[in-house]
C-alpha cells in the first residue's frame, strides 16, 4: 500500500512540476531525495517506473489523487512533496497553479 502511494505520490508531484512545460533535473532529484529522506527503504526502480508511467499515460492531478489510499498523514506529505520539487527550480506561475489545486484537494483531507 505504501509503495503504490509513493509511486503515485512521484507522479501527482510530476504533474504540478510539470506544468510550465518541462520537469527539470533539479525538480527530479528533489522529488527523489524528498521520498528517500521520509521513506528510505523506495526503490529507485520504483521511482523510475513512476515517471516513465507519468510521462506515457498522463493523468491529471484529480484522476492520480483519486488513486491514492487513506494513510494518515500521507496527504500532507504530498503536498509538501509538491511545494518542495515545483520550488526547486523557482515555481513558475503555472506550477504555483498546480500546487494550489493540489493543496485544495488533498487538503480536504488534513
Amino acid at each position: 500500500m505504501e509503495l503504490h502511494n509513493l509511486d503515485i505520490a512521484v507522479k501527482i508531484a510530476a504533474c504540478v512540476c510539470g506544468e510550465d512545460g518541462i520537469i527539470s533535473k533539479a525538480e527530479e532529484d528533489t522529488i527523489l531525495s524528498t521520498i528517500k529522506l521520509e521513506y528510505p527503504t523506495y526503490p529507485l526502480t520504483s521511482f523510475y517506473q513512476a515517471l516513465d508511467d507519468f510521462f506515457n499515460k498522463p493523468l491529471n492531478i484529480e484522476d492520480y489523487s483519486q488513486q491514492l489510499l487513506p494513510i494518515d498523514g500521507f496527504d500532507l506529505f504530498v503536498i509538501t512533496l509538491c511545494d518542495l520539487s515545483a520550488s526547486a527550480d523557482g515555481l513558475d506561475i503555472k506550477e504555483n497553479i498546480a500546487l494550489q489545486k493540489v493543496k485544495l484537494i488533498l487538503g480536504e483531507n488534513l
